[in-house]
């Protein structure tokens, strides 16, 4: 038997490099000289030069495992070389996991995580975890993270991982901290000393956190539904400082996370679209239909924009399928790119041509497209295409995230309004989701500080139109037709909704089945209410707006005068 300590002496009287053992102790998750962990390795051997040669053997067959587990093509061939080879090290056992989440898809995946040997990858990998430094702890939680959805098997890696994690304090760098972070917010670990360790954490290396690690933190506090103001001011604060060594990717995923926090950080969104819009062929088309959708949910997309990103998208516009297709209609749908309509027949046709069709869509991806139909006007255009998303979307259970329902609240209100002789039937289940969505939603923005704001100007707000001197008496979250709007005034049937960045659909759709019903409709964008500084200056905007609608679908003489 031979220590490190002892190993590392014969190497120096051997006179060679001293980079054989670092290489092997990182590999091994140790440090240079055993120290902290004290393992001690069995060679055989007889004297320095016998003990060396041990020593290289087993770094040569460490290397020759790991890159042998990373060629292989077939998860049932990784669980069957981990089985034959389960005395190798811990970087090898992480590499099969990373490789099992890559390979295990299809059908695959069940038979991969059902399986014993898979198990027993799990169980080594929880056994050693104490021994591991930050880095190796980082690397495996990555490769957990490869995994489509979470097993029993996983949670528990994750869970021993976050446990183990929290005793490395100070220890991690920003790289492995998002690494992290975001491994564990996928699988699902979200106990309180873990965010809060994750937290404190990223406060301390904040003034060295690179755009993309701001970005993971971001988006795995997203995950774990927590908003911790500092923390994503800082965040914020800290990617518009570096927005100039954003690559594509970083700025792709940077809006992606942006917008489904529905952050509206004006100052960096228009560094970002600015930079963006510069290098618009330095983006694959995958790229800039991911862009425009989370521009589109920002309402930071003009129209002008949109024909920007369509130009630099049409010479690969073709390799587009499925969900990425799907996001770009919606995009254009969003901005209701009406003199884009081509385009979008070219989409809507190509996303039922995508491979597997629409029974192999996701369910996110199918209410994307129903819900661009109805908004570009499309559905007579594709109306066996829009029937068959809708079937398939009603013969799956309605998902837990409230975004979708939102979306197809509008397409259901569609068939109700519109398209009521397409008799495409609404399963209940589907139906009672979507109001219950719907109404929850408008119930959270009812007090909310932009909403307080607007009814403090409605309160004083006095003007005319056509001769008619007007006073209006608006009520909140006011049930209107199918909908709730989030102010009504009844005796004038003038409703008012303030578009803003975290409700997942434009307001046009609703607003244009309410106007069939007779109402007035007054739609308040949210970046021009915030230009609005002052309150002299929103008064005016208000006044403006409103007088707009009313020019355009005036007041009969007798509806609010004022004495």
């Amino acid at each position: 038997m031979i220590s490190l300590r002892h190993l590392h002496a014969v190497t120096k009287e051997c006179k060679c490099s001293k980079r054989l053992l670092q290489d092997l102790y990182r590999r091994g998750g140790h440090d240079a000289h055993g120290a902290r962990f004290g393992r001690v390795f069995a060679f055989p051997c007889s004297g320095p030069l016998g003990c060396l040669a041990g020593a290289r053997r087993f770094y040569v067959d460490s290397i020759d495992r790991t890159v042998s587990v990373q060629t292989l093509t077939d998860p049932m061939e990784v669980l069957a070389f981990m089985d034959r080879h389960n005395d190798a090290n811990t970087r090898t056992f992480e590499a099969s996991l990373r490789s099992l989440g890559r390979l295990s898809v299809g059908e695959h995946y069940k038979a991969v995580v059902e399986d014993n040997r898979f198990h027993a990858i799990l169980s080594t990998l929880a056994s050693r975890l104490e021994d591991c430094d930050a880095t190796m702890l980082s690397k495996i939680s990555d490769a957990t993270a490869r995994f489509r959805s979470s097993t029993p098997e996983l949670a528990d890696l994750a869970q021993r991982l976050a446990e183990v994690a929290r005793q490395r304090e100070d220890t991690f760098s920003p790289r492995n901290l998002a690494n992290v972070a975001m491994a564990l917010s996928m699988r699902g670990v979200r106990d309180v000393p873990t965010v809060e360790f994750i937290r404190n954490e990223a406060l301390k290396l904040m003034d060295d956190l690179e755009p993309a690690h701001c970005i993971m933190l971001l988006e795995a506090f997203r995950r774990w539904g927590v908003f911790d103001r500092q923390l994503v001011d800082l965040l914020v604060e800290r990617m518009s400082d570096e927005v100039d060594r954003f690559t594509t990717r970083d700025l792709v995923d940077a809006l992606a996370v942006i917008s489904r926090l529905g952050l509206a950080r004006g100052f960096l969104l228009r560094r970002l679209c600015g930079l963006a819009f510069e290098n618009l062929r330095q983006f694959s088309a995958r790229e800039l239909a991911k862009m425009c959708y989370s521009l589109a949910r920002l309402r930071f997309l003009a129209q002008s924009n949109v024909d920007d990103l369509v130009e630099a998208m049409r010479p690969e516009m073709e390799r587009l399928v499925g969900s990425q297709i799907s996001e770009f209609l919606f995009a254009l749908a969003m901005v209701n790119a009406r003199h884009q309509l081509d385009t979008a027949r070219i989409l809507a046709a190509q996303y039922v041509d995508s491979i597997g069709g629409i029974p192999k869509m996701s369910g996110g991806s199918l209410i994307d497209y129903a819900w661009s139909l109805v908004a570009l006007d499309l559905v007579r255009e594709f109306e066996n295409d829009f029937s068959e998303a809708l079937k398939e979307t009603f013969t799956r259970n309605p998902p837990q995230n409230r975004t979708p329902l939102l979306k197809l609240f509008d397409v259901i209100c569609a068939l109700e309004l519109e398209y009521k002789d397409l008799n495409i039937p609404v399963a209940s289940s589907w139906k009672a989701a979507c109001d219950d969505a719907d109404r929850y939603e408008m119930d959270r923005l009812e007090s909310s500080r932009l909403h307080n704001e607007v009814m403090m100007r409605f309160d004083q707000l006095r003007g005319s139109s056509n001769g008619v001197r007007w006073k209006l008496q608006m009520q909140r979250n006011s049930s209107c037709g199918p909908y709730r709007v989030d102010m009504l005034d009844q005796e004038t049937k003038l409703a008012v909704d303030l578009e803003i960045v975290s409700w997942p659909t434009a307001r046009h759709v609703k607003h244009r089945l309410l106007e069939a019903q007779g109402y007035r409709m007054v739609n308040l964008q949210y970046w021009d209410w915030r230009r609005a500084r002052t309150e002299e200056d929103q008064n005016l905007f208000l006044e403006r707006e409103v007088t707009r609608v009313l020019e355009s679908n005036p007041l009969p003489a007798s509806e609010k005068l004022i004495e």
